[in-house]
This record gives C-alpha cells, sequence and structure tokens, in this order.
C-alpha cells in the first residue's frame, strides 16, 4: 500500500499546506503560521508532510518550530537527500552547526553533485588548511559546472573556502567567476534602482511626510540597511532585551504598502511611480495594517524588532504611518560592504551586488538615500556605524537601546547567548562573540576591487561617507 493511501485526510492535509503557502505568499504570515500550527498539532506519520510543514514553519520565521518536523521525515525517511538537507538548514539557522555540517556530509556524499549543500556546508564555520574541502569541491567543478546555477552555488562555496585559508588570488578568480555566471543570467539595469532611490528622496521631503500622519507604533523598532552590514547584529542585540521579541525578516510593510497603493491607483503602478503613489496613501491605515500583520500573536514581549533590510526604501512611509516607532538603519564602510556583499549569494534579492560597478553605484546612490532620511527624520531615526558597534560594543549598544526607549540590561551585551534561530546570511556569524577582524577585510583584494574603489572615489561626498561623528 503506498503512503498516500495509507495516510487518512490526504485531501484536507494538502489542502491546509496549499492554503498556508498562498496566504504566506500574499504576506499574510500570521495566518500562515497559524494554519502551520493547526497542523503541527496532530502530525501524520508521512516524511512528504512532515518535510513540507517543516518547510512551512521555516518559511514563517520559526526555523526552531520546524526542526523536529525536518527530523521526522529524515527519521522516516533517511535515504531522501531533499529532508536531510532541510534539515541541516534548519540546524545551521538554529545554531547546531557541527549536526549541520554532519548531515551535510551525508547529503554529499548521496548527491556528490548538489551544489547547494556545498555551498551551505562552507558557510558553517571558518575552515583550515588542516580542515576544508577546497580539493573535494575542484574535482568536482567540471562536472558541476555543466549546469550554471550549480556553478554558481560550487563557485561560491570555493571561494568562501579559499578566503579563510588565505589564498586570496584563487579566491577573488572563483568569486569573480560565480558573480559574473549570475549576472548575466539577469535583465537588470542599475539605473533603474538608482532612480527610484533618488526619487524617493525627491519626493518624500519634510512638507510631504508632515502633511498627514498615522498615529502610534510604539510597539515597532525598526532595523535597516544594506545586506551584510549588521542589521542582523543589532536585530540581536535589540532581542537580548527582555521586553523585546524579534519578528525577524518581515515583508510586511512593503506588502501593505504595495497593496494600498494599488488599491488607491486602481492598476499596478512602476518602480517609479510608485513614490508618488505612496504619499496618496491613508497613512493611520497604512499604519493599522502594519500591526496587524506583523504584531507577533501570542506576544512574548512588549515590543518587537523588524529586520527587514530592504525598508530604508520605505523609512519615510514608516515614520509617517507610525510616529512613535524607532528606527535604527545600519552604515558601514563602503569598500568593506561592497566587498562583503560581492561575496555572498542572496537568493532572489539584491542583484546589483553580483557586479563591481553596479554595486558602486547603487551604494551612492543609498547613500544620498540615506543622507536624506537623515535629514527628513530626525529623532526617530539613529543610524549607527558597523565599525563604531564593534570597537565600543557597550557605549553603542547602550546608545541604540536609548534611542529605542529601552533601560539598559546586561544581556544585550550577551547577544551571542541568545537562543532564537536566525534564518538569514549571518546565521553563523552571530552565534560569536562581537569581532573586528572583518574591519577592513577588502585590503586583501585592493587590486581586484579598484575599479569599486575608482567610482567610490569619484563620487565621495563633501562630507564622506560617514553620517555622523565616531563614537
Amino acid at each position: 500500500m503506498s503512503e498516500r493511501s495509507a495516510s487518512p485526510g490526504f485531501a484536507d492535509v494538502e489542502a491546509t499546506l496549499q492554503a498556508a503557502r498562498s496566504l504566506l505568499a500574499a504576506g499574510a504570515r500570521a495566518e500562515a503560521l497559524d494554519m502551520a500550527e493547526r497542523l503541527a498539532s496532530d502530525p501524520v506519520d508521512r516524511a512528504d508532510w512532515s518535510d513540507a510543514l517543516g518547510t512551512l514553519l521555516t518559511f514563517c520565521e520559526a526555523p526552531a518550530r520546524a526542526l523536529p518536523f525536518f527530523e521526522r521525515a529524515v527519521a522516516l525517511a533517511p535515504e531522501s537527500a531533499v529532508y536531510r538537507y532541510n534539515l541541516a538548514t534548519a540546524q545551521r539557522m538554529t545554531g547546531a552547526l557541527a549536526a549541520a555540517e554532519a548531515n551535510l556530509d551525508k547529503v554529499i556524499a548521496a548527491a556528490p553533485l548538489d551544489a547547494h549543500s556545498y555551498h551551505t556546508r562552507a558557510d558553517l564555520r571558518t575552515q583550515t588548511p588542516e580542515h576544508n574541502h577546497i580539493s573535494e569541491m575542484i574535482a568536482r567543478l567540471p562536472q558541476i559546472a555543466k549546469d550554471p546555477r550549480n556553478e554558481i552555488m560550487l563557485c561560491f562555496a570555493l571561494a568562501k573556502e579559499l578566503e579563510d585559508v588565505a589564498r586570496y588570488e584563487e579566491s577573488f578568480v572563483y568569486l569573480q567567476r560565480a558573480c559574473s555566471r549570475h549576472r548575466r543570467s539577469m535583465r537588470y539595469d542599475v539605473a533603474d534602482d538608482v532612480a527610484v532611490m533618488d526619487r524617493i528622496a525627491q519626493r518624500h521631503d519634510v512638507r510631504a511626510l508632515a502633511a498627514r500622519r498615522g498615529e502610534g507604533g510604539a510597539e515597532s523598532l525598526f532595523v535597516l540597511g544594506l545586506p551584510r552590514s549588521g542589521t542582523t547584529l543589532v536585530e540581536r542585540i535589540l532581542a537580548s532585551h527582555s521586553a523585546v521579541r524579534s519578528a525577524g525578516e518581515l515583508p510586511t510593510f512593503p506588502a501593505e504598502t504595495v497593496k494600498a497603493v494599488q488599491r488607491s491607483a486602481g492598476r499596478v503602478v512602476t518602480k517609479l511611480e510608485f513614490a508618488d503613489y505612496a504619499l496618496a496613501v491613508d497613512p493611520r491605515a497604512l499604519g493599522q495594517a502594519y500591526l496587524a500583520a506583523a504584531r507577533p500573536r501570542a506576544p512574548e514581549s512588549d515590543r518587537f524588532v523588524d529586520k527587514q533590510p530592504m525598508n530604508y526604501l520605505y523609512a519615510g512611509l514608516i515614520a509617517r504611518a507610525l510616529p512613535q516607532a524607532r528606527i535604527v538603519a545600519l552604515a558601514r564602510e563602503p569598500l568593506d560592504i561592497c566587498y562583503a556583499m560581492y561575496r555572498t549569494f542572496f537568493t532572489g534579492a539584491y542583484p546589483f551586488s553580483y557586479d563591481l560597478s553596479d554595486l558602486a553605484r547603487y551604494y551612492v546612490a543609498w547613500h544620498r538615500l540615506m543622507r536624506h532620511w537623515q535629514a527628513t527624520l530626525g529623532a526617530q531615526l539613529l543610524i549607527v556605524h558597523y565599525e563604531d558597534l564593534v570597537e565600543n560594543q557597550e557605549s553603542v549598544s547602550r546608545r541604540i537601546l536609548a534611542h529605542c526607549r529601552l533601560d539598559w540590561e546586561a544581556a544585550c551585551l550577551a547577544f551571542e547567548q541568545q537562543p532564537g534561530a536566525v534564518t538569514t546570511a549571518s546565521a553563523v556569524q552571530v552565534r560569536r562573540r562581537m569581532y573586528t577582524s572583518s574591519v577592513g577585510k577588502w585590503r586583501r583584494f585592493e587590486r581586484q576591487l579598484a575599479p569599486l574603489a575608482r567610482i567610490l572615489e569619484a563620487q565621495e561626498p563633501a562630507g564622506g561617507w560617514r553620517f555622523d561623528s565616531p563614537v
């Protein structure tokens, strides 16, 4: 008898899973999570359902809740490389890094052409000359490279491990190969994003944002900035406070804004038009819709952190819709942040990060936009420099908490002990104590990054790249 025919309620479970996925795709994460929890309360001993439920919970930013379902899927179908890979990714998010590596070793042994497994495994720890996977990956590359998508992932993995063991010239060769291959697969023009950011700065000025305002929002703390700038680090510092809970990287504010704009315009608007149409949205209704969708159900705290990096595009609308919310933005030395983005594979996001010229042009436009928010949003916005935070952990952490109207708690200095799961590219790094080794890392690749440096030097503003004086 097949697994399907032996399991009761097949249609009900499948329908519920599909409905939850649809809710999640529509931005209704809380409702999707409710459905997932209903399924989780009466699990069926089926590997595929257990894996599907674990995947759903992970996409709902609940990987710790998902972990036992992935474990159940592997227990029921230990031969499945897919289920074991999903278990390993959940273990990575929840900090079980040694277990994740052991499972990925098994996945690769069973599926030696699975480039995603090599990529995920490479990130679990700092590789050493004695303990790495470089030779194994180089040997596999000719066969894996027959599929361009797999070639990209394996080259990113090779670049990371080679950098770990200080083979910098070789590392950048593989990194550039991965980024160039991925960039060629896209239809993207960075000029479009630059135009959008400049249009936002032009239209979302003090007068426009003050014309109509919402109310409330004191429970919401927004952490935003370019990827790899330290946003997850600040999120973990805040979430270590007894009165704060992390809600993860919520798509909620952009999603609610898009829905409101489409209702107002009666059609789908272009990215450039969006800056204008967004100002016609009722800010009070937008703020209420955001809080209803984003606020954790069964809250365990008074405040929650929304760490959606790209909310830098919506900072003015956030301040207008939720005037009592607090916003913390992260900034980082431009060559370091650009290199950090270049060396990271972002699934379906940040298309500007795979070409050095695109990176430089995007960074310059982003910097102009953040200067605008600094001048426009006043005390509601705090810009923190990553370098200041890692060099002066306690003083900058105190400054962040004071900005968020939180009393000081020493637990915020031990953010690496915070047990919550991390679903971002920083899942491994934020489980370490504060470190300064990423400051100035770009200098290892000074020659290779020269085209990027030349554009940044030519575009550097008169006041430099810093947003405030050093701490």
